[in-house]
């Protein structure tokens, strides 16, 4: 709904102009503000913004003063001259009852570009005037609101924990100079970038990135919150690198995609035989059957693997020689520090021997997208590569590798199966 100053001393005026805008253009007085001088009006539009002011010609200079011929006009000199320190209306429509002061200053409100309107109380042509005006206002503004939100609704997104996560998923996605920019009027700590991909069937998916730039569950939520909210997004993805739990299946560099995951430190610590130990109460939340079956589906086509061997390959990102980095679907566990004990990753096997990964962040992304997703949501995926198996060897070595596959790996899920 628009917002309307009016700025006028006659209250005879004032009371007709509210009947038309209430009765005649269905405002409500939340969105009619009145002041009666040229200072409390400068006042209004510093404190608030205004679609259109209705201006008296003459009109005092400050309240309770004898009104003056150039009152409005000294009015729009005044905010035109005060640059940021007001908020400048979209229209000002000079609205008066005195001929001979609308002939005076109809070239300089012309020049200005505001328009005139003669307000004969007798005279029902101002009244269609005015509601064309407001009624114009409102369409106008409307449009724009809705193309502005159309420009700002995704249909994916895509969150990173760490640069080196995010600087992999732009490359994966085809380099920086296909990424666009995405900019938005909310003072919110991330960048975001945006980019279009085409899919097989020739639709286009609207995908926008950014990364939390550290680790763990809260500034996962915190952003993953933001992308629903500020983007509208249906789906949202995590990519990057995390730990593995050893076996003879898994390796270093191999991909894993979350199907449950789990919070391991959440619980009541307690004192038993003198030392303290958490007694562990488990959450955990599934992935999207609907995401999940996509995925298992794209992982059991055999051509995938050697599109990710080729990628791999083709930005010098292979570690070590192997024919194929694994791609697996599994529980993970997350927690809020950094394991480089093989005692906890034990305890952690021995709790629950379907987990195969583990990470500082999913369950923060699981959650957040479980309490904000609608019915008709999609809700999250985590997708990261095996750079460690959370012992004192941390084989940092993996990082980018693993950052670039798994990124590279959703870039051909949203190909194919969105």
């Amino acid at each position: 709904m628009i917002k309307i100053l009016i700025l006028d001393d006659s209250s005879i005026k004032i009371k007709a102009i509210k009947k038309v805008l209430f009765e005649g253009c269905g405002l409500s007085e939340e969105y009619v503000d009145v002041a009666e001088s040229v200072s409390s009006g400068r006042k209004a539009v510093a404190n608030d913004y205004y679609d259109i002011v209705l201006l008296d010609l003459v009109l005092p200079l400050f309240d309770y003063d004898e009104a003056v011929e150039d009152g409005g006009l000294n009015f729009i000199r005044e905010i035109s001259a005060a640059g940021e320190t007001v908020k400048m209306p979209t229209q000002i429509i000079g609205l008066t009852e005195k001929e001979d002061a609308y002939e005076k200053e109809k070239v300089e409100f012309e020049s200005l570009l505001f328009n005139v309107i003669v307000c004969r109380q007798k005279d029902s042509m101002w009244v269609q005037q005015l509601k064309q005006i407001v009624h114009y206002a409102i369409r106008s503004k409307s449009a724009i609101l809705k193309s502005l939100q159309q420009r700002r609704n995704f249909d994916i997104a895509v969150v990173c924990a760490l640069p080196e996560e995010f600087k992999q998923l732009i490359a994966a996605f085809g380099g920086e100079n296909k990424w666009n920019n995405q900019s938005i009027e909310e003072d919110v700590p991330f960048r975001f970038k945006s980019i279009v991909v085409t899919t097989a069937s020739g639709a286009e998916v609207k995908v926008v990135a950014a990364m939390a730039g550290r680790p763990g569950v809260i500034p996962t939520s915190v952003l993953t919150t933001l992308m629903y909210t500020l983007f509208h997004v249906k789906t949202v993805f995590m990519t990057g690198f995390s730990a593995g739990f050893p076996s003879k299946d898994l390796q270093l560099g191999d991909i894993l995609v979350a199907s449950a995951i789990e919070d391991y430190a959440s619980g009541k610590l307690k004192d038993i035989d003198g030392s303290v130990k958490l007694l562990k109460e488990i959450h955990q939340i599934e992935a999207p059957s609907n995401l999940t079956l996509a995925m298992q589906e794209l992982i059991e086509e055999e051509e995938v693997q050697a599109f990710l061997m080729s990628k791999i390959k083709k930005n010098n990102l292979l570690v070590k020689e192997r024919d194929n980095y694994q791609i697996s679907m599994a529980a993970t566990c997350c927690g809020p520090y950094v394991v480089t004990s093989e005692e906890v990753v034990k305890e952690l096997s021995n709790s629950d021997r379907k987990l195969e990964g583990l990470d500082m962040e999913g369950f923060g992304l699981y959650f957040t997208s479980k309490l904000l997703s609608s019915q008709n949501s999609k809700g999250a995926m985590w997708i990261k590569g095996v750079g460690d198996f959370a012992n004192p060897d941390k084989a940092d070595g993996y990082h980018k590798t693993c950052s670039y596959s798994s990124a590279a790996l959703l870039y051909k899920f949203i190909k194919e199966k969105m």
